[in-house]
């Protein structure tokens, strides 16, 4: 089972959740089980892969020891792969060793596990961002989110024990010079390009997003997806 975090920093719009929700219905597409565990504040990643409020009890219900890990997790409308550990609102209180158990329970029924951090200052979820095996920090060609995911990825201890895969989001092919400020300072950097489907402005689901989403996008999807499935490039500690 592979664990993804995806970040990015203090910063927030920058498309981490869209682009989180994308991954998972796209590995859910070709056969792998996937979870997607939503930590961020507003429940978007719930609100984009399932079609209606599944109600109570949310991750927050398991955090707070009112619900079992089995009870909150429920499958996606959208394929049958795809498993969702919902919120609704901001999360109360997130406890690595609680999650932990979580995934650990759910090891032997999934491939993927993808955790959608919110955007957040300080250290607080360092602890759940030190599950993951790999960490996707998401930002836009603009100064503000990339200073926020390279002071972030700077002020983590763990970052070398991770494999880390910058991805540079709504992108446009004349911003060039982002990708190789990007590159200068990461290393390899992924991309996906700007896509007025992916603004949710005529639809609300990620199946829908996904259809109407150009090649490029899917393109740019199954790179990053070989990428993270690619286990001897993987970096341990």
């Amino acid at each position: 089972m592979v664990i993804v975090a995806f970040a990015s920093g203090n910063k927030g719009g920058t498309g981490k959740t869209v682009t989180a929700s994308l991954l998972s219905y796209h590995l859910a597409k070709s056969g792998r089980q996937v979870l997607l565990i939503d930590l961020g504040e507003y429940g978007s990643s719930t609100q984009l892969t399932l079609e209606r409020d599944p109600g109570p009890p949310y991750l927050n219900d398991y955090f707070l020891g009112n619900a079992s890990w089995g009870d909150v997790i429920v499958t996606s409308p959208f394929s049958d792969n795809l498993h969702v550990a919902p919120s609704r609102g901001e999360i109360g209180p997130v406890d690595a060793e609680t999650l932990e158990y979580l995934l650990d329970r759910v090891s032997s029924h999934v491939s993927h596990v993808f955790i959608d951090l919110p955007a957040y200052p300080g250290s607080l979820y360092d602890p759940i961002v030190g599950l993951a095996e790999i960490i996707v920090p998401v930002f836009n060609p603009d100064s503000l989110s990339f200073q926020a995911v390279k002071e972030w990825l700077k002020r983590r201890a763990f970052r070398s024990r991770k494999l880390v895969l910058p991805l540079l989001n709504k992108y446009f092919t004349m911003m060039g010079e982002w990708k190789e400020k990007a590159e200068d300072e990461f290393g390899s950097v992924f991309t996906l390009p700007f896509d007025s489907a992916l603004l949710f402005s005529l639809t609300s689901t990620i199946e829908d997003a996904y259809s109407l989403s150009n090649r490029r996008v899917k393109d740019e999807l199954r790179l990053l997806a070989y990428r993270i499935e690619k286990p001897l490039l993987k970096v341990t500690g």
